[in-house]
């Protein structure tokens, strides 16, 4: 998974697509073919595709951030300085983009890891090194910021609201 930076499906027809090629290489496994995808997920110690591509993308942030990859950080976003955290939520590491491309940009590596990154619920000492930060990462709950599960509740949202104004 160390090109998750470059290419990360984002429409939900992808990745299912993607997905469907770890649920079906389980299936073919012999002792699990029985189990439904989930409860293989389980017993294999297996995260979905999406939560991996998630959790590089949260890795090669950190990196990122701390100098620890190259390229600039500067050349991607702006990090808060510890002056303005007094007021903020959260950690102390928010980033916040030179400008906004929303339309050109959309699904482009900062645009997709933005939030997520800005809302992770770490504390200080997370981010004391790369270790406790992947370890930190691997026990968070990140399911939130699935893109399908984003993408179902605001179907789901907008469904409602027609629904209430059918009804």
């Amino acid at each position: 998974m160390y090109d998750t930076c470059v290419w990360s499906p984002h429409r939900l027809g992808q990745i299912n697509l993607v997905e469907s090629v770890q649920r079906k290489f389980a299936k073919r496994l012999p002792v699990y073919d029985s189990l439904d995808y989930k409860k293989r997920q389980m017993r294999l110690h297996a995260d979905s595709l999406e939560l991996r591509r998630l959790r590089y993308d949260l890795i090669y942030t950190y990196k990122v951030v701390f100098g620890l990859a190259n390229g600039s950080a500067s050349d991607l976003f702006t990090l808060t300085s510890l002056i303005h955290f007094t007021s903020m939520r959260g950690h102390m590491y928010k980033l916040f983009p030179h400008c906004d491309h929303a339309g050109q940009y959309k699904y482009f590596f900062l645009q997709r890891i933005l939030d997520t990154w800005n809302n992770l619920p770490a504390k200080p000492n997370d981010f004391s090194s790369p270790a406790r930060f992947t370890s930190f990462i691997k026990s968070a709950d990140l399911s939130r910021f699935f893109i399908a599960r984003v993408l179902t509740l605001a179907v789901l949202s907008c469904f409602n609201t027609l629904w209430y104004f059918v009804h």
